[in-house]
């Protein structure tokens, strides 16, 4: 289960005989990351900085699953929802849908005043017989710095149920007393925290998720196994550039760092055909390269599709990951593309 060192780091302090479990949970202490990899947040920052909650003049929604490594047995799964709206920004009212956005750069509108926003994300991660769940509410408020710039900062809390399900391991000896233990659960307080920083050209954010460190205990009548949650810092930056009338290209970078993790990164190149039809390439260091492509569907529908192909380790064993996500946007008044999208 060497997928398992990318998602949890747990380790059995009971006996010899559950050498199995220890050997699956306890190598991770030192290694890699906790969370859910995506390959779609370029279309949904939110998802990674909770400072993202009301940046649009009208509420958004994502539904999203992501297979990653498919074909590998017990290979990582993701479902999420993330939906965040605008709080006291006047051009936000949920009111019918007019048949199609418009595209403007110069009349478009421009950067709101001043105002809040609230937002809400639930994720289940599955790998084998471990599972996260987490549910988390978030607030932010924006705040102008100019024309054209914007300031906004954000917090999330929420909780998350860890979950290792002993039924999903096969052991050499059927009669191991860790066969019958079944399921077992532990529930944990979770936040994060985060800052943006944007105009219609430019963004970049710093965000920490699960800032709030802490030990895992999963205890079952005579047996008690341990782990812990650690922090994971998120920086990243990107810059529109007009190639065209219609088209943009957006490159953008992302730094990633768990504690006892070593940083890594992410490349990305992004076209946008008046933010209707995207497409782009992306790198991720020593992991995989990935290309997507999404669509607009009239006002208030959008779909995206990523296809990674691995080049790491795993490479022989995997047919690459996939991630398709379905957007809805609610509440534009002036029914315009918002420039926040263009990124």
């Amino acid at each position: 289960m060497k997928h398992l060192l990318h998602h949890i780091q747990l380790k059995c302090n009971r006996t010899a005989r559950f050498l199995s479990v220890v050997l699956c949970f306890s190598v991770v202490e030192c290694l890699s990351q906790q969370l859910p990899h995506y390959s779609q947040y370029l279309q949904n920052h939110f998802l990674i900085n909770p400072a993202l909650a009301g940046i649009e003049n009208y509420a958004d929604a994502r539904l999203g699953y992501r297979q990653q490594w498919a074909g590998l047995e017990d290979a990582p799964r993701t479902f999420y929802m993330t939906a965040h709206l605008p709080v006291g920004n006047p051009d936000f009212e949920v009111e019918p849908a007019s048949p199609r956005f418009s595209f403007g750069r110069e009349s478009g509108p421009t950067l709101p005043d001043a105002h809040g926003g609230a937002g809400l994300s639930l994720i289940r991660d599955q790998t084998g017989p471990w599972s996260r769940f987490s549910m988390s509410v978030s607030g932010a408020y924006h705040y102008p710095l100019g024309d054209l710039w914007q300031l906004s900062a954000g917090i999330s809390g929420g909780i998350t149920q860890h979950t290792l399900d002993f039924d999903r391991i096969h052991l050499a000896n059927s009669q191991d007393p860790v066969v019958s233990v079944g399921k077992v659960n532990t529930l944990r307080p979770d936040m994060s925290a985060g800052l943006w920083i944007y105009s219609p050209e430019f963004f970049a954010g710093f965000s920490v998720q699960q800032l709030i460190g802490s030990k895992l205990n999963f205890r079952k009548g005579d047996y008690d196994w341990q782990g812990k949650v650690v922090p994971h810092y998120f920086l990243t930056a990107g810059y529109r550039l007009i190639v065209a009338d219609d088209w943009d290209f957006t490159p953008s970078v992302l730094f990633k760092k768990a504690t006892n993790a070593p940083l890594s990164w992410d490349l990305n190149l992004k076209f946008s055909y008046q933010n209707n039809f995207w497409f782009g390439l992306s790198y991720r260091q020593k992991d995989a390269f990935w290309g997507w492509v999404g669509v607009r569907v009239a006002q208030k529908f959008t779909v995206s599709y990523t296809y990674e192909y691995v080049i790491s380790s795993l490479q022989s064993a995997t047919r690459g990951s996939h991630e398709i996500v379905l957007g809805l946007t609610l509440g534009n008044q002036r029914h315009y593309t918002s420039p926040r999208s263009f990124w």
